[in-house]
């Protein structure tokens, strides 16, 4: 996928610099500080940025779900929960600063459909939806957080199998567990791969500006 065009990305360095010593202590996980993840990141350290990673959604969108008793557990929470991490994931795998009016090098939209259906292309735990991007991302994705309900037809359960494809049916449990799988694969990718390495810094610079008061804009 091309990437977005950004006039004037902010460095890592540029990002982290506008800080006030406040903001710097910031957590973006559990005991993990923006200083922290900063100085893993100039120090090279990939496995403790892989493990800031995974804290940082598994705590966030997945553990909630597990911590909750399953006859007050909620479908479509979970999903609501999961397209977050979708949408999430793949701007650190791009290294985009969000995907809110997403264009490629030439200036043309990039629809949601097609962000969703790269992410699970990508991953072999949801080859069910790999010809779907767009018919999810439209029932679900949007559904869901829009409306608070799923459109055309889509089911959402917590039994069954993971994608039930003429009922248009998913069960939101096995789906969030799929997900933990592609964090852990997607971490595993950041220690070895050096350009998910390098898309991860360009997005990591974003997140560091939204720490800030004032924020930086591009």
């Amino acid at each position: 996928m091309s990437k977005k065009v950004t006039k004037s990305a902010p460095t890592l360095e540029e990002a982290f610099g506008k800080l006030t010593n406040g903001e710097k202590r910031t957590e973006l996980a559990k005991d993990i500080t923006v200083e922290d993840v900063y100085g893993f990141i100039q120090n090279n350290e990939r496995k403790r940025i892989s493990k800031f990673v995974y804290e940082r959604f598994y705590r966030r969108y997945l553990m909630p779900f597990e911590k909750v008793d399953k006859d007050f557990n909620s479908g479509f929470a979970q999903m609501a929960a999961c397209c977050l991490m979708i949408e999430a994931m793949q701007s650190f795998r791009n290294g985009w600063k969000s995907t809110y009016r997403l264009k490629d090098a030439n200036g043309k939209e990039i629809p949601g459909g097609k962000i969703f259906g790269d992410f699970f292309k990508h991953y072999s735990e949801f080859v069910d939806f790999e010809n779907l991007g767009f018919e999810f991302y439209d029932s679900i994705r949007c559904g869901i957080l829009h409306q608070a309900e799923t459109k055309n037809g889509w089911i959402v359960m917590r039994d069954g199998p993971l994608f039930d494809e003429p009922t248009r049916t998913i069960n939101s449990t096995i789906f969030r567990r799929q997900m933990e799988k592609c964090l852990d694969k997607y971490c595993k990718e950041l220690q070895a791969d050096d350009i998910v390495w390098d898309d991860f810094k360009e997005k990591m610079a974003y997140v560091i500006v939204n720490c800030h008061g004032d924020e930086m804009k591009s």
